[in-house]
């Protein structure tokens, strides 16, 4: 569409707009808990000799099979790194994020929604998938998610055709990231929508009829994803991690107003605006629509780290009728402020957003920074420092931190694997003791654990002043390292008798890894 002269500096500057915004959100340059063992679990393809299939990493299982679901996401991740170091992998970060925001646009075009209700709806989008947008594999499901949504709401009638794209796409999918179920539950969740949206008569926007050709692609899907390195065991593992809860895990856990609402106002505002837009749009309202928004909006609330996928159901849904609804409202309140304004205010947004992005909270914005007071980077240190080594029960965040610094030298009870490289048993164990537990002790007398490194919040940190067979070596404001008096009489002769306790690390960074 060809804009008047004077609409078109806005309107390239409400997308540039779009664009710093989101390199603002998608370059957060913090160290994730798993960014160790994504760089550094595979290096090696699957289906050769170096490719590891057991949990060599661990003391309590180092026989145990490890399913990796992950492992071809953490392979190229392992290569993006080798290659170019830490602004690689933040590039390709962003470039994961610009393919989802791309797509989406292209739809918008298609839908004829590509209008100034979008972009600032766009805006809220990046906002919402913020949250836990770091360098992990889960990044390649937001874009394969994505593609699936892209090709699944073409209306025309050639785009039947590609839907032969989805079983090879699920084959990527499923090499790439263990959430790769989501796009089967999707061609299902359609296959049944669209046939009852046909019998609704107070639902009359037209929806294409094609559940036998969704049921065959997910039939297609199902076997295609059996082409991994552990063939129907991946089914198992997925199975049974997703009837294992873990609320005590952030991300896990529900979404809880009382304690979340400040942490995601735009994700509460997101769901607001795209359900209310939904429903009063009536020419473009669907049954296919409204239930996969409520079917995204329902794994939101039942696991926050859904909340980006909401994120990016509700971009490629929401925005015909939010175009329909909201749309000739923005266009009028854009003429009333006219060009001019409206230029300087997208000049202004794009400049704070932009220093924001360059310098808040960023000590080197190219490279991946490690926050001493998330990280036992002066614990660790000390550990190294007097060759303390063994084996090691840390805490749950900071395990595959320690595995990249300590490893061969030491080895840890649990790390982020979970349920793909540890028995229930074991993860019982190790939570018992983490959280206070009546079976608390059982880390330790039924494993031959004989170092600890512990966040100083965390109950274990105080209940372990009761066991005299282990002795604290080290205590700053983040962290705790005790040690096994029998198993480490050694490293103990060597240490002072008073623990040591360096200053509070404050803001301190340290560059990847």
């Amino acid at each position: 569409m060809n804009l008047p002269a004077h609409l078109r500096l806005p309107a390239r500057l409400a997308a540039l707009a779009v664009v710093v915004f989101a390199i603002q959100v998608f370059s957060d340059n913090k160290a994730d808990v798993d960014l160790w063992g994504n760089l550094g679990f595979v290096s090696a393809p699957a289906w050769t000799e170096a490719f590891p299939e057991t949990n060599t990493f661990s003391f309590t299982e180092p026989g145990h099979p490890w399913i990796n679901h992950e492992w071809l996401a953490q392979y190229l991740l392992h290569l993006t790194y080798t290659a170019g170091g830490a602004p690689a992998l933040l590039l390709l970060k962003m470039a994961l994020g610009f393919a989802v925001l791309g797509l989406a646009a292209l739809k918008a075009r298609r839908d004829g929604a590509l209008g100034p209700a979008f972009l600032l709806f766009l805006l809220l989008v990046i906002s919402t998938t913020g949250y836990g947008f770091s360098t992990r594999p889960h990044l390649f499901t937001y874009a394969l998610y994505a593609g699936f949504l892209y090709l699944l709401t073409d209306p025309r009638p050639a785009a039947a055709r590609r839907l032969a794209l989805l079983p090879a796409l699920g084959l990527l999918w499923t090499n790439l990231h263990g959430a790769f179920f989501i796009g089967i539950i999707l061609l299902l969740a359609l296959a049944l929508l669209e046939p009852l949206h046909a019998r609704c008569r107070f639902l009359p926007a037209p929806v294409p009829r094609r559940a036998p050709r969704l049921l065959l692609c997910a039939v297609a899907f199902g076997l295609l994803s059996l082409v991994n390195p552990y063939g129907p065991r991946v089914w198992i593992f997925i199975t049974a991690s997703a009837a294992r809860l873990r609320p005590f895990l952030s991300e896990w856990a529900p979404f809880d107003v009382a304690r979340d609402a400040a942490d995601h106002a735009d994700f509460m505002a997101l769901a607001l605006v795209s359900f209310a837009a939904v429903l009063a749009a009536r020419r473009s309202r669907t049954l296919p629509v409204l239930g996969l928004l409520v079917l995204a909006f329902a794994a939101a609330l039942f696991m926050r780290r859904n909340i980006p996928l909401f994120a990016i159901t509700a971009l490629f849904l929401a925005p015909p009728a939010l175009e329909a609804t909201a749309g000739p409202a923005v266009r009028r309140l854009a003429a009333r402020l006219g060009p001019g304004v409206c230029s300087i205010l997208l000049a202004g947004f794009i400049l704070a957003s932009a220093l924001y992005g360059w310098g808040r909270n960023k000590t080197w914005p190219f490279a991946l920074e490690v926050p001493h007071d998330r990280f036992p980077v002066e614990a660790v240190e000390f550990m190294r420092n007097h060759e303390l080594s063994g084996n090691l029960l840390a805490f749950f965040d900071w395990a595959e931190y320690a595995i990249w610094k300590l490893y061969p030298d030491s080895r840890v009870f649990l790390d982020g694997r979970f349920m793909s490289a540890y028995s229930r048993q074991t993860i019982d164990a190790y939570f018992d003791f983490l959280y206070g537990s009546p079976d608390w002790a059982r880390a330790l007398d039924d494993y031959p654990t004989d170092i600890l490194l512990l966040h100083g919040g965390n109950p274990s940190a105080e209940i372990m002043s009761v066991r005299r067979d282990w002795t604290l070596v080290y205590e700053d404001p983040l962290a705790v390292i005790f040690l096994n008096n029998a198993r480490q009489a050694e490293a103990l002769s060597r240490l002072q008798p008073v623990p040591h306790r360096p200053a509070a690390p404050g803001r301190a960074v340290s560059r990847f890894p």
